[in-house]
């Protein structure tokens, strides 16, 4: 009987994500590339640390996936996933960025809060071309997204750790 609940809970939880997407693919189509390999990154306390510092926030976990698109043996771009905190759900963003530490786009892949809450397409444009260099802030160089505040200030959130993790662990 328990176990029957818990199914039924699972799979009434699970049939409210949105899912919007392939990370793999997604990266392969952005950065026109032959193949993507997938580095699952597991941080180290002291990377941990430089992640906190460098990202300007707490985080929370040590474990990350880079998508590495390659063209034969170059790469050409990465794709970095992050999960954030929106409101009670999360939100996974990808993070495509191009190897000269570059935001190209960013795609949010899953989605658990309402729809109504995710953020436009022109509005994810504004991080084009942004990088470390930018303070990538809500109210500073990133506007704030009406009806969307809380989800626009955690892809920002994810924009900054994204960046610096590249910096830390580039595969």
């Amino acid at each position: 009987m328990i176990k029957t609940v818990l199914s039924l809970l699972l799979i009434t939880t699970s049939s409210f994500a949105q899912v919007l997407g392939d990370p793999a693919a997604l990266t392969q189509r952005t950065f026109g590339a032959q193949n993507v390999d997938i580095e699952n990154i597991i941080l180290s306390n002291a990377q941990v640390s430089q992640l906190s510092k460098t990202s300007m926030q707490k985080i929370d976990s040590k474990l990350y996936r880079i998508y590495v698109a390659k063209t034969g043996t170059k790469t050409v771009g990465y794709g970095v996933l992050m999960n954030n905190k929106v409101r009670t759900k999360n939100a996974i963003g990808l993070y495509l960025i191009t190897t000269d530490g570059k935001i190209k786009s960013i795609e949010v892949v899953a989605f658990n809060e309402p729809m109504e809450y995710l953020p436009t397409a022109t509005w994810l444009n504004v991080f084009d071309n942004k990088s470390t260099q930018d303070t990538l802030k809500l109210n500073q160089d990133i506007p704030t997204t009406t009806g969307a505040t809380l989800s626009a200030r955690a892809i920002t959130d994810g924009a900054r750790a994204a960046l610096a993790l590249l910096e830390i662990v580039k595969p």
